[in-house]
């Protein structure tokens, strides 16, 4: 049973931050470089992370060595990657594999074969004690994702943006529902919300109902990881490379289909421009459909690929390139237009969600839906030197605006510190339970102080027409089973002092159709039980906060 975690004005000592999501290359955009700057900037202290505070970056075996450079006498890196990458099968598989090893197996073999599985990989990891092992007085999530979360030890969770609610036809259903989930479930246990921009903690605000207070917006700092590998890129070599550069993995939402589309206008109506246009980001399918469009519209000669670049190679880059044109049609913040601006590149950038926040009026804004407007905006860029000259201006003096790093690392860390000063009172109550009495994969079970002896009472059902044949309910250490067509009243002794407990489900099952939920029992009752036995029935919160 998760315990309670003491506050008491000591302030963080032991960090924990989540960096398993971290992926090698250039596969999580923008959210890896601002995860290691930040880390470098709180590791600097003493303006953030004050001295004796130890960082400990919980990594997977994909990134471990890759983030070797940010070890340091307060860092400390532990590879959590055997919890973290167990096997997963879907529901459909899971039934196929088990019928198979049903039929060359025992019974009894193939239940000990199943209650690994749901012990490695369908009790995730967040249900470890792995925290509070370490000693960490919080949980920092840079990718949104609580995987390690323990009810006893506050989290601070960081939403960039939340475009699968927006934009829901750009992710397949599976992923959608996977980000829906990790986004909500964050969202339900974390003491703080931090978001990229106003923008973003808008969404989330208008999407959770999480009190304000609750929600921070930090806006990005100009990254100074490009600064070394600009030095030395005269401005006559940058006049001398007629280069329009867009710095974004081939995302749907990055939009190069219309970029290209008015770039290909561009082209035909000033056949004589040598301006070409600079594609980077990582390798991906789409990458390669893009090429073979480029091909197709005779713009070969004048579209560049390069690849995802390394921070040197990528500033020297930016620093020679005539503009940036960054149509993308979602950014949770846009770090690109400020990197651009603070280097001395004009920008021309779309005027949706966040980027007329971060770009103000030192870029010039199109509507990235409509490739006339794109095409007009690069002809201006290659065309007017004197606006190019007032944007790069307007855009230093604008990204000067911004918080420098070391303040943005400060800011970061008084929300770590307020998260410990001033926790959050979770009302007694069952989260993770839908109106309509589903459970989800995980149910947190909050409870406050009261007179002991008092004992918890779960009641759980699983349907005649489960999908499996049986429900498997962890909790902490323990495994229950209901079968299909049953209930389980599970017990738990309570301690004086509040706290929570955590139950999980698995396997959990998908409806179908436009029900992308992933569930697991139904939740008949929850109660508590004092002294005298007079159950007080806990009330259902909120599925999403």
């Amino acid at each position: 049973m998760a315990g309670t975690h003491s506050g008491e004005a000591e302030g963080v000592k032991r960090l924990a931050i989540d960096l398993t999501p971290l992926l090698p290359g250039g596969e999580n955009g923008g959210a890896k470089p601002l995860a290691i700057e930040l880390v470098r900037r709180l590791a600097a202290g003493p303006a953030s992370a004050p001295p004796g505070c130890e960082l400990l970056l919980l990594t997977s075996a994909k990134s471990h060595q890759e983030l070797a450079v940010l070890d340091a006498p307060n860092v400390r890196r532990v590879c959590v990657s055997a919890s973290q990458n167990a096997p997963t099968l879907s529901h459909k598989r899971a039934l196929q594999v088990r019928a198979l090893l049903a039929k060359l197996l025992p019974e009894r073999v193939v239940r000990k074969i199943a209650d690994w599985y749901i012990g490695a990989a369908a009790a995730p990891p967040p249900a470890s004690p792995l925290l509070r092992q370490l000693g960490a007085d919080l949980l920092f999530c840079p990718f949104t994702g609580a995987f390690f979360y323990d009810p006893s030890i506050p989290l601070v969770t960081l939403v960039h943006d939340l475009q699968f609610l927006s934009y829901p036809e750009f992710f397949d259903p599976a992923g959608r529902a996977e980000r829906d989930r990790h986004f909500r479930q964050a969202c339900r246990g974390a003491s703080r919300v931090i978001c990229v921009s106003e923008f973003t903690r808008a969404s989330v605000l208008e999407h959770t109902g999480l009190p304000a207070e609750r929600v921070i917006a930090i806006p990005s700092a100009p990254q100074q990881r490009l600064d070394a590998g600009s030095r030395g890129v005269s401005t006559r070599q940058a006049e001398a490379c007629a280069t329009l550069l867009y710095p974004a993995n081939f995302w749907r939402h990055k939009n190069h289909e219309l970029l290209l589309t008015a770039f290909g206008i561009y082209r035909a109506n000033r056949p004589q421009s040598d301006l070409k246009l600079v594609l980077t980001g990582a390798p991906s399918p789409r990458r390669d459909e893009l090429m073979e469009a480029v091909r197709r519209m005779g713009l070969a000669e004048w579209v560049v690929f390069a690849g995802y670049l390394p921070d040197a190679e990528f500033a020297v880059l930016l620093a020679s390139s005539t503009a940036m044109i960054f149509p993308s049609l979602f950014e949770g913040f846009g770090m690109p237009v400020l990197e651009a601006m603070a280097a001395g590149v004009p920008v021309a950038c779309g005027n949706l969600t966040s980027l007329p926040e971060v770009a103000g009026e030192a870029a010039l804004l199109f509507d990235p839906r409509r490739p006339l407007e794109i095409a007009a905006a690069i002809e201006r860029l290659d065309t007017e030197p004197a606006l190019r000259a007032d944007l790069i201006e307007r855009g230093r003096r604008h990204a000067a605006a911004f918080l420098d790093p070391d303040a943005w690392a400060v800011r970061y860390w008084s929300v770590f510190e307020d998260a410990i000063a001033r926790p959050v009172e979770r009302p007694a109550g069952v989260y993770g339970v839908f109106p309509d009495a589903w459970t989800g994969e995980r149910v947190t079970v909050a409870f406050g102080t009261g007179a002991t002896p008092r004992q918890l009472a779960v009641t759980l059902r699983a349907p005649e027409w489960l999908p499996s044949a049986e429900i498997a309910i962890r909790v902490g250490a323990e495994l229950h089973r209901i079968p299909r067509g049953q209930r389980k009243t599970i017990t738990r002794d309570l301690p004086g002092q509040a706290g929570a407990i955590e139950l999980w489900c698995s396997p959990t099952f998908q409806p179908g159709g436009e029900d992308l939920r992933q569930l697991g029992c139904l939740l008949e009752s929850a109660a508590i039980r004092d002294a005298a036995g007079e159950p007080r029935q806990l009330p259902r919160e909120a599925h999403a906060a």
